[in-house]
């Protein structure tokens, strides 16, 4: 809301991308400083390997490090791992974009994608938002099957197939590394509310661009149109910058603009700035993060 109000507050270079022929994944530098949110100064920089190859670390597509820079002397004063960070900041803001930009609450909620950020995303959904019932596929089964141990008793899990659950839900969060779209018009055309969380990278995708019609398309920044499922789309003169609505703007409108929306995250630092602050914050003060 304080973004939305005052846009100069947020100072958000676009995201610097290290690739390198033959090896999947990428590695990335995000740099922000947010000036006057809340009266403070936050200056933060991720920097953050997309682990796609898993030679040496296994099972973790999010690798390395968040820094928060001291406000007055530029040290740095606090060191973040990005595995649980991003994936439950991308949870979070995937949240955000349906309560804001959605009326799906009235129905059944998928998951698409068991690992980390499918984890999280349910546990938000039930404890921010009350949903105690949740329809769960991914490739993997034997993700799928353990979905429902880690998330605990109070939240009923359907293991479905993914035709099924875009028959059955109003509201789809995507969260895969797939290489192929995972939805397209045929199947989930008529799903009110669509986030897609995972195609981040050049080689990744998780939606036909197809389901783009009659929707709002949202997105954290107009910068994220350079990644992913985006920029596939642009590059094909399919989708303009103009055509993006930022987040921000979404969460200060009144509840009767909301209409069927695709949200697309690709990640911003301001998330990670204002994570690692508010974790900081509260060990500074004793508070058990």
């Amino acid at each position: 809301i304080a973004w939305a109000a005052n846009d100069f507050l947020v100072e958000q270079p676009k995201k610097i991308i290290f690739s390198n022929s033959g090896i999947a994944g990428d590695w990335r530098v995000m740099p922000c400083m947010i000036d006057g949110f809340g009266g403070e100064l936050i200056k933060a920089v991720k920097v953050i390997g997309t682990n796609e190859e898993e030679i040496v670390v296994k099972d973790k597509i999010c690798v390395g490090k968040a820094l928060l820079i001291d406000e007055n002397d530029n040290y740095v004063k606090a060191i973040f791992d990005v595995c649980a960070l991003s994936s439950f900041r991308t949870a979070a803001i995937s949240a955000l974009a349906f309560k804001h930009s959605s009326n799906a609450e009235r129905g059944g909620i998928g998951i698409i994608g068991a690992g980390r950020i499918g984890f999280y995303t349910a546990l938000i959904l039930h404890h921010w938002l009350g949903v105690n019932e949740i329809r769960v596929f991914d490739v993997d089964q034997d993700r799928s099957a353990q979905f429902d141990a880690v998330t605990g008793p109070d939240i009923t899990v359907h293991i479905s197939k993914k035709n099924a659950i875009c028959r059955e839900c109003s509201a789809l969060f995507l969260a895969t590394d797939s290489q192929s779209y995972v939805l397209d018009a045929d199947i989930a055309g008529g799903v009110d509310f669509i986030s897609s969380v995972g195609a981040d990278a050049d080689n990744l995708t998780e939606l036909d661009a197809g389901l783009m019609n009659g929707r709002l398309l949202i997105s954290e920044s107009r910068q994220n149109i350079s990644f992913g499922d985006m920029r596939r789309w642009h590059d094909a003169g399919l989708l303009d910058e103009t055509d993006i609505i930022e987040l921000r703007d979404i969460v200060v409108q009144s509840p009767e603009n909301k209409r069927p929306a695709l949200f697309i995250s690709t990640g911003t630092a301001v998330q990670d700035a204002l994570t690692c602050h508010c974790l900081y914050t509260l060990s500074e003060t004793g508070h058990d993060a």
